[in-house]
C-alpha cells in the first residue's frame, strides 16, 4: 500500500507542477542536443521562446496564488475588526422551552472560536418581558469534557435589556474553540396573546443557526411563522413530540447585524 501511496502523492505532485515540470524538460533536451549534435538556431530560438512563455506562466499563476492568500487573510481581519465580539460562531443553538404560559427555560450552546488574543471574557445582552430567576453560564474545551463554570463578574441594564460579563479564569487566543452555553429561567415571559422570539447575528457562524420553540402540552399555538428583516413573513407547522408542539428551523445565510423572528399566537 505504501508504494500505491508514493505513486499517487507524486501523480498529484506531478499535475499541480506540470508547466515547472514542462521547462525543464525543454530545457534538459535542448542541453541533450547541444551535446549531441548541432541543433539549428531557430530549433534553439523556438525553445527559448517556450521556455520564457512557461516560465511566466508559473510566476503569474504564483502570484495569482499569493495574492489570492493575502486577499483571504485581509478579508479575515477586516471581518475581526467590524465585529465587536473576540470570536466568531462555529454552530448555534438557541431553545426556549415553555414549561406553561408563566415559566420558560431559556438555553444558548454554541462553539466558538476566538479571533483575537488574550480573551478571558465574554458578555451576554438579554432581553423581554418578565424577570429571570436563574441565569448560569459554562463552557467546556471540547465536546465529552467537563462543564467549567462561568464567573458572573458584572451586569447593568443597557439598550431595554441585560448585558451580563462572565470571566473563563483563564486566557483563550486566537484559533482557540470551545464550547458555551447559558441556561436561564424566566417567569412571565410570553403571557400576552402575540409573541416571539429574535435571533440576531453579533458574528458570522460557519454553520446554521438553530431556533427551537416547544410550547406547553396545554396550550399549543394556532398560527407560527417565521420572518427575516425586510422580508415577508413565511408560515410553519409545529410538529409533536412527546404531546407537546414545537418548530425547529435551521437558519442559513444570515448576515452580520441581520436577525430572524419566530413568532406565534397562542
Amino acid at each position: 500500500m505504501k508504494w500505491k501511496e508514493r505513486a499517487k502523492s507524486l501523480g498529484v505532485f506531478v499535475l499541480k507542477n506540470l508547466d515547472a515540470l514542462f521547462v525543464v524538460i525543454v530545457a534538459a533536451g535542448v542541453l541533450a542536443l547541444e551535446a549531441l549534435g548541432n541543433p539549428t538556431h531557430e530549433l534553439v530560438d523556438s525553445a527559448i521562446l517556450a521556455l520564457l512563455g512557461v516560465t511566466a506562466i508559473v510566476l503569474l499563476r504564483d502570484r495569482i496564488q499569493t495574492g489570492q492568500s493575502d486577499l483571504s487573510d485581509l478579508r479575515r481581519l477586516a471581518g475581526d475588526a467590524i465585529s465587536d465580539r473576540p470570536y466568531e460562531v462555529v454552530w448555534q443553538t438557541k431553545e426556549w422551552d415553555l414549561k406553561d404560559r408563566e415559566n420558560t427555560a431559556i438555553k444558548l450552546t454554541e462553539r466558538l472560536r476566538f479571533t483575537r488574543n488574550d480573551v478571558a471574557t465574554i458578555a451576554h445582552w438579554s432581553s423581554g418581558d418578565g424577570e429571570d430567576t436563574r441565569n448560569v453560564a459554562k463552557w467546556r474545551r471540547s465536546e465529552g469534557t467537563p462543564w467549567i463554570d462561568a464567573k458572573k463578574i458584572y451586569e447593568f441594564p443597557v439598550r431595554g435589556g441585560e448585558k451580563v460579563i462572565y470571566c473563563f479564569d483563564e486566557e483563550h487566543s486566537r484559533g482557540d474553540m470551545l464550547d458555551w452555553c447559558i441556561e436561564r429561567d424566566a417567569v412571565r415571559r410570553f403571557r400576552t396573546a402575540h409573541e416571539s422570539v429574535t435571533t440576531r447575528a453579533r458574528t458570522k457562524s460557519d454553520h446554521p443557526r438553530v431556533m427551537r420553540i416547544t410550547w406547553p402540552a396545554d396550550s399549543p399555538p394556532s398560527h407560527v411563522e417565521i420572518r427575516f428583516e425586510g422580508s415577508p413573513a413565511r408560515s410553519l407547522s409545529p410538529r409533536d413530540k412527546d404531546g407537546r408542539a414545537y418548530v425547529e428551523e435551521k437558519i442559513v445565510g444570515l448576515d452580520v447585524g441581520e436577525a430572524v423572528e419566530l413568532a406565534w399566537t397562542w
